[in-house]
């Protein structure tokens, strides 16, 4: 297979990062949608509560295992021409899938019994008549939750990008137009709990149309497949070299995923206990849209960088890659921290507050977004650090920095839930994340040498200076118009230009690499000779 030209690589690299915007943005205003039409009442809590679940369970047995493995082995087979191999590996994956869901179908009444650890026994009784329902016709979203992967792994390998990219949108389209026609076929009002338990035909439309969305983004991806000229055969051959390879890379890997859905499990349950699974789950998707739109590009970009310079034994270049990537992530998610932090009531407010959502649970969505958004900046701190471990090919150390995150926020969500609800639960995500993307950062300078050199401290500094004028901007003019909606829009019109100012005037590097970016242009990773020109005219 011929490796690509840097013009076409480019031109993925738009196709993906398009993508993952309509995704991410398609993803909230289904959100949105979802929450106008349940609120976070008790059906809202059911569904939230069965919605969660086939995710996490897909990411514990196979999910995990499959994101961090398949598309390595997948690209080196189909190098090879090894057409036996990659049919033996989608036959094993479609296997596992298919018992897995049958399993986790047969089990879903005692899944949600587990959930509701921490709840009065009579109360969960009766979100069970709805839960359970709901989670038997959500479980087959696993099986074709490993389908897409499976099908985004082969098309990858062919360099074919743009379906995988945009297929989430359908699946949003899908469930955003569920939505949206559910209050018609409950009445014209917005369903009750009682309503969808009583009514079987309510109650399968709430289901089987979720689910219809991970079918169509599951489908979409077999007309892509044949154009790219992928023909897979049945081959079930658990001893063949590609599905061992699999099975041998996952190890620390398995573990990394086993600990992150333990700890999401747990802090789930304890939400179960305070009503505030809808209100957790709506404020981390709201608090991941910075961190997909931006710092995951970003990631991409330079992870492969990195790698080829420990592949070379460059240290001093995978310094430097890894620390202007850092600064780049910083760029934009502080002032995102920031201004979430202080305006999640009214990005709350405008997004949110209709249909079946009272003010009183927008105020403790918006707790729980202001919550999570504090530690955006370590969060994204900690994935790159992980980045930079597997560059070097160590997925052990991860594992043992993982583990002890996962650990501390489970011990704090404990101590957190009882006096602040679920305001607490995002609050020791933030504290787990914060600490231990200092530990991980700290762990990879042993790896690979000093990275926090003058350079990177002077940048970091910048970044800092410019958010402290935007948090001043924003407290100034909400002390001036109060924090209702039109204050909230114009401090943090007003804190974003103030940012970009004190940035501009500071000659920023890290805003010339912003605005490139925004013109369609590649984030190239800095090296020690030739940094990125600062900018000369303030951001338009």
């Amino acid at each position: 297979m011929t490796a690509p030209s840097g013009n076409r690589l480019l031109r993925s690299s738009a196709t993906v990062a398009v993508g993952t915007a309509l995704s991410r943005i398609s993803g909230l205003v289904r959100t949105a949608v979802i929450v106008y039409a349940l609120g976070t009442t008790a059906l809202a809590e059911a569904f939230n509560l069965a919605n969660n679940t086939p995710n996490m369970l897909y990411d514990l047995v196979l999910g995990g295992i499959l994101a961090a493995t398949l598309v390595p082995v997948v690209v080196e087979h189909m190098d090879r021409d090894d057409q036996d191999g990659i049919d033996a590996l989608a036959t094993v994956i479609t296997v596992v899938l298919a018992a897995m869901t049958l399993l986790a179908m047969v089990a879903a009444p005692w899944i949600i019994r587990a959930y509701s650890i921490t709840t009065d026994p009579a109360d969960a009784e009766r979100q069970a008549e709805v839960a359970v329902p709901l989670l038997v016709m959500f479980l087959p979203q696993m099986f074709f939750y490993g389908l897409t992967t499976l099908g985004t792994a082969l098309l990858n390998a062919r360099r074919s990008f743009a379906v995988p990219a945009f297929a989430p949108v359908l699946n949003n389209v899908v469930v955003i137009c569920l939505f949206l026609a559910l209050p018609r076929f409950a009445g014209g009002d917005q369903p009750t709990f009682d309503q969808v338990r009583d009514d079987t035909g309510l109650l399968l439309l709430l289901g089987l149309g979720t689910t219809a969305g991970i079918v169509a983004m599951t489908v979409v991806l077999w007309p892509a497949m044949r154009h790219a000229g992928i023909k897979l055969r049945w081959r079930f051959e658990l001893r063949n070299p590609a599905v061992r390879q699999v099975v041998r890379l996952s190890a620390w890997t398995l573990g990394y995923v086993l600990a992150n859905q333990v700890a999401f499990f747990t802090v789930i349950v304890l939400a179960n206990g305070v009503d505030g699974v809808t209100a957790y789950t709506v404020a981390y998707m709201f608090f991941q849209l910075p961190y997909g739109l931006w710092a995951v590009s970003v990631m991409v970009a330079f992870t492969p960088e990195m790698a080829g310079a420990a592949v070379r034994g460059e240290m001093a270049a995978l310094r430097a890659r890894f620390t202007y990537g850092l600064r780049l992530v910083l760029v934009l998610l502080l002032p995102a921290a920031a201004g979430l932090t202080l305006l999640a009531g009214p990005v709350v407010t405008v997004a949110l507050e209709r249909g079946a959502l009272d003010a009183e649970s927008g105020d403790t969505i918006a707790g729980t977004l202001a919550a999570f958004s504090a530690g955006l900046p370590f969060f994204a701190a900690y994935l790159y650090a992980m980045r930079g471990f597997y560059a070097l090919r160590d997925t052990r150390t991860p594992f043992w920095i993982n583990l002890g995150q996962n650990a501390l926020n489970v011990v704090l969500a404990i101590a957190f839930v009882g006096p602040f609800g679920v305001e607490g639960l995002a609050a020791s995500f933030s504290v787990a994340y914060a600490v231990f993307a200092v530990v991980a950062l700290v762990a990879l300078q042993r790896r690979i040498g000093p990275w926090f050199d003058r350079r990177t401290l002077v940048g970091i500094a910048r970044l800092v200076g410019a958010t402290a004028a935007l948090v001043a901007v924003i407290v100034a003019v909400q002390a001036v118009l109060g924090h209702g909606v039109v204050a909230g829009l114009a401090s943090g019109a007003l804190g974003t230009l103030a940012y970009g100012l004190v940035l501009w005037a500071l000659r920023a590097e890290e805003l010339q690499a912003v605005t490139n970016r925004l013109r369609g242009r590649r984030l190239a990773p800095a090296d020690d000779q030739s940094p990125p020109t600062p900018p000369t005219s303030p951001p338009g």
